[in-house]
């Protein structure tokens, strides 16, 4: 029974983070796809946005640099004002969309 347990609380935080990457692609979705290929089906975005694996694949986009972008105003983007949640989902879907060598 106790390995039993230690063994379910070791595989707890996958489900969340894996959570937290869906939520950051419907996220993307509903409010970045107008702009930005958000998902590898999607065909309609704007030329001048590039697209989420894009980013992803940049060697200066980390977790904090995505973070800093998205905490900040810009000149391009509209301001959704998100909560530190929704910035933390986008930068984690986006951050799985790296392609692994």
């Amino acid at each position: 029974m106790r390995r039993a347990f230690a063994l379910a609380s070791l595989l707890m935080p996958l489900p969340a983070a894996a959570q937290t990457v869906q939520t950051g692609g419907a996220l993307a979705v509903r409010w970045c796809t107008a702009c930005h290929v958000v998902e590898a089906g999607q065909r309609l975005a704007s030329d001048s946005a590039p697209s989420f694996r894009a980013i992803a694949a940049r060697t200066d986009t980390t977790a904090a640099t995505l973070d800093r972008y998205l905490s900040s105003g810009h000149t391009l983007m509209p301001d959704f004002s998100l909560s530190t949640q929704e910035r933390d989902a986008l930068v984690s879907y986006i951050l799985s969309l790296r392609q692994k060598p």
